[in-house]
């Protein structure tokens, strides 16, 4: 029996929402106050969140104590999907993981309980989504090896190669058409197709087990 996991980590920077800032310090948003605690559970990785379409990150879920990257951000998400799979003489199950690391996911102290940093707290979130997204993308091709009897160690590596090229250019693209949050009407486009194409998608999204 064979083990074999592999996991693609992204960070992202949410460095944009920050123009007019200073005159939003002294409005405090009661999202981020009913929202206090966290969803964030151990796991032998740290604490993490799974993407569940009914939960949303908040604030606090956040528990990174520095930044670890240069230049400056409101905030940093690490967020990441993968595979573990068990190879048994050819016999492939598994399951796929999409997840928010909690320990490695930073929000600069000094800007709290803004109204502007929600913006960027559903900013953060939409790339979680996306990451869900492939997620769904990545068991859609293993069901689509395993119907064609391809399924093997092989194949899936390469299938997980191709489809984070394809995951990290799309997340940089987001980052570019809404300059981080900060154009909202390209925001909206995007909350409005990443809606959609989850919804395409949602009969794939039954990845945990395969």
């Amino acid at each position: 029996m064979k083990l074999i996991t592999r996991t693609i980590l992204t960070i992202i920077l949410a460095i944009g929402a920050i123009i007019g800032l200073q005159s939003f310090q002294e409005k405090e948003l009661s999202y981020f106050e009913y929202n206090s605690s966290s969803y964030c559970y151990q796991t032998p990785e740290g604490p993490v969140i799974d993407w569940d379409n009914d939960l949303k990150l908040k604030q606090s879920d956040f528990k990174a104590t520095s930044k670890g990257t240069p230049g400056f951000a409101v905030a940093t998400t690490a967020s990441a999907f993968g595979f573990s799979i068990v190879d048994e003489d050819g016999e492939i199950s598994g399951n796929i993981y999409v997840r928010f690391y909690c320990d490695r996911s930073w929000w600069n102290p000094d800007y709290k309980n803004s109204e502007i940093l929600d913006d960027v707290l559903k900013h953060e979130q939409l790339h979680f989504d996306i990451c869900e997204l492939y997620g769904r993308k990545l068991y859609k091709e293993i069901i689509i090896l395993r119907n064609s009897g391809r399924l093997n160690n092989k194949h899936i590596n390469r299938l997980y190669t191709k489809i984070e090229k394809q995951y990290s250019d799309f997340q940089d693209k987001y980052d570019e058409e809404t300059n981080h949050s900060i154009n909202r009407k390209e925001q909206s486009k995007w909350n409005k197709r990443i809606k959609i194409e989850l919804a395409q998608l949602s009969i794939y999204s039954d990845y945990r087990s395969f």
